[in-house]
């Protein structure tokens, strides 16, 4: 009977002190809000003094690991009221904050003031969002480019990253940068269209759109679209020739990250149609070696002369070979083709052929040239190289089928084969003496080559010969022995 008054008492001093834990509480939220309002840093800036290029007062230093289901209880987060927010409020803003945390700026602690401006430190819709706080909600096309070049011209910014800081001026000077800039055309592209909005990633990462694999096809999202190029009497084929080409091939079928997409001749932030003057050191970029030797050429002294796309093309590049100097019956030409008949300058432009059939040198230089003739003994001595070369490779092969080593056939056949890649290159040097001399080390070499598999071919048949001459003494050795042993056993009987 006295454990219930016991009980009854404690239970009233417990409930006095939740109160008295209660009231403490709530007396440390009214000094923490105290504190907050006096602090002018935590205030919202003046009108004008928060702009999306200035680095937010709050910068997230944790990106949110799980974000609020649409329509979710709010809560405030140490980083911002924004993502909260916006996350609770329907699929697609869910969506829209959800490809944000999982983006670079997400992960690096770019925040959403950082670009709409405002007031992260509000749960107050008038305040987070107040022109007071330097709110601008989605930049316009042509202010987005200002918004990613702030941060992106910042040396200070960007040092840690190591991304270079000259994107933004290297745009201003493009194509669609002055188009942008000086006729306030909105329809080109800008940072978002190829890096995105929300979800930018690293251009290392092989999902983002600016991923070297995926490069042409995001080019081609707008210069494939006939409704978008129609005012700037662009064509729209080039993704659809270049997945053709040689380097189209080379990158998105065997996805060999060497070979050169859409930004690799054209730029990315800097874009525009490489000039006749500036193709040789384009194209020189990756071909470094047959640039220097194009340039001992007499077409590279030539003021109009031709240049790489001239015999290679442009987008529709075609992988190279001996069939491509002439065409197959001469084209008529005469000498007003080329030269100017009052003082016979040349007159020829020839700095691009769109027709790959035009792509010949009987196209400029017809039969009864001299020069016709230096680049017909060009295609003789290739020609005659390469079929040395190819007579070679089949005996060897023929060799090693029949159970031959044929190393040192193999290894003089791969000299061969150097001298024969030399001498293709050196085409572009002019020079049917430089030419040559590649050539005949070639054919001397796949001669030797030859040489090497025809003795093993050789040897293969003497065994091959003796084999027999030994297989019908064994023959006979057995049919003589089967002899002797039937005299045997008919001696035997008769006994």
């Amino acid at each position: 009977m006295t454990v219930l008054p016991s009980l009854a008492a404690r239970a009233s001093q417990v409930a006095r002190l939740t109160l008295v834990v209660g009231a403490m509480a709530l007396l440390g939220l009214i000094v923490v809000e105290a504190v907050a309002a006096a602090d002018p840093s935590a205030a919202p800036s003046a009108p004008g003094s928060v702009t999306p290029s200035v680095t937010p007062s709050v910068t997230p230093s944790v990106v949110p690991s799980g974000l609020p289901s649409p329509g979710a209880s709010l809560a405030v987060p140490a980083q911002g009221t924004c993502v909260t927010c916006h996350a609770a409020i329907d699929n697609a803003q869910h969506d829209i904050t959800q490809k944000w945390s999982e983006s670079v700026h997400g992960q690096n602690g770019i925040g959403c003031a950082d670009c709409h401006g405002g007031d992260p430190t509000s749960d107050e819709v008038t305040v987070a969002m107040s022109k007071e706080a330097g709110f601008i909600g989605t930049p316009s096309r042509a202010a987005a480019v200002g918004v990613c070049g702030t941060c992106h011209s910042d040396v200070e910014r960007m040092r840690q990253y190591q991304i270079p800081t000259d994107q933004l001026s290297k745009y201003q000077a493009s194509v669609h940068g002055q188009r942008l800039l000086n006729k306030q055309d909105t329809r080109v592209a800008i940072c978002t269209d190829c890096h995105g909005v929300h979800d930018v990633k690293k251009a290392s990462d092989a999902t983002a759109a600016v991923y070297p694999l995926n490069v042409p096809k995001l080019c081609a999202s707008c210069h494939a679209d006939a409704k978008l190029m129609e005012p700037y009497g662009i064509p729209t084929n080039q993704y659809a020739i270049y997945e053709k080409s040689v380097h189209g091939q080379a990158l998105l079928v065997e996805q060999d990250m060497r070979a050169p997409t859409c930004a690799s001749c054209h730029g990315s932030h800097d874009a525009k149609p490489p000039q006749s003057s500036e193709v040789v050191g384009v194209c020189g970029k990756c071909h470094t070696a047959t640039q220097a030797l194009y340039e001992q050429s007499k077409h590279a002294r030539l003021e109009v002369g031709p240049k790489c796309w001239t015999c290679h093309g442009t987008h529709d590049v075609a992988k190279p070979d001996e069939t491509r100097f002439f065409h197959p019956t001469a084209p008529e030409i005469d000498c007003t083709t080329c030269h100017n008949p009052g003082d016979r300058t040349l007159i020829l432009n020839a700095d691009r052929f769109t027709r790959d059939d035009d792509r010949r040198c009987d196209t400029c230089h017809h039969t009864d040239s001299i020069i016709y003739a230096q680049a017909q003994g060009i295609h003789n001595a290739l020609d005659a190289a390469n079929t040395a070369y190819m007579t070679a490779e089949d005996r060897t092969a023929e060799a090693a089928r029949a159970g031959m080593i044929v190393s040192d056939a193999d290894v003089t056949l791969s000299q061969a084969k150097t001298s024969l890649i030399q001498g293709r290159a050196a085409v572009h040097t002019t020079k049917l003496s430089a030419v040559a001399t590649l050539t005949d080390e070639a054919a001397a070499k796949a001669a030797e080559a030859q040489k090497f598999a025809d003795a093993k071919l050789q040897e293969s048949t003497s065994r091959r010969q003796a084999m027999v001459v030994v297989l019908a003494i064994i023959l006979v050795n057995v049919l003589a022995l089967y002899m002797l042993r039937r005299s045997i056993h008919h001696d035997r009987g008769s006994a």
